[in-house]
């Protein structure tokens, strides 16, 4: 609901002007102020770590879930490249990771191997 909202104000065009295609979304359970700190800390880590193939987007939090939303054109990578900057930060049996092309609704699920359905509530 809140990727459409976004897209309806025009924010994920905005981030598509830049020449990103897609996006990935790093997701955790959340159900504390504690964990709205971990979500900026991993934020930071990964803006400030990733360089020019991922430019890192919005984060929500609510629903008991967190998400940090990367925009690129090379989600393999880029899911290697942040898994390394928040590696020791998080705990990564609860991270789920998807992928979907901005023209999509749909996400393709990434991390853990194995999982077959992803979704952003």
């Amino acid at each position: 609901m809140i990727l459409q909202l976004l897209h309806w104000l025009g924010f994920l065009k905005l981030r598509t002007a830049v020449g990103y295609k897609g996006q990935i979304a790093f997701q955790w359970p959340a159900s504390s102020e504690a964990d709205y700190h971990l979500l900026l800390a991993i934020e930071e880590a990964i803006t400030t770590g990733l360089g020019p193939i991922g430019l890192v987007g919005v984060h929500d939090i609510g629903g008991g879930e967190m998400n940090v939303f990367i925009h690129t054109n090379d989600p393999t990578t880029v899911l290697g490249k942040a898994m390394s900057l928040i590696h020791g930060n998080y705990n990564g049996k609860e991270l789920m990771v998807g992928y979907r092309k901005f023209a999509e609704d749909d996400y393709t699920p990434m991390f853990p191997p194995g999982w077959t359905a992803f979704q952003v509530s």
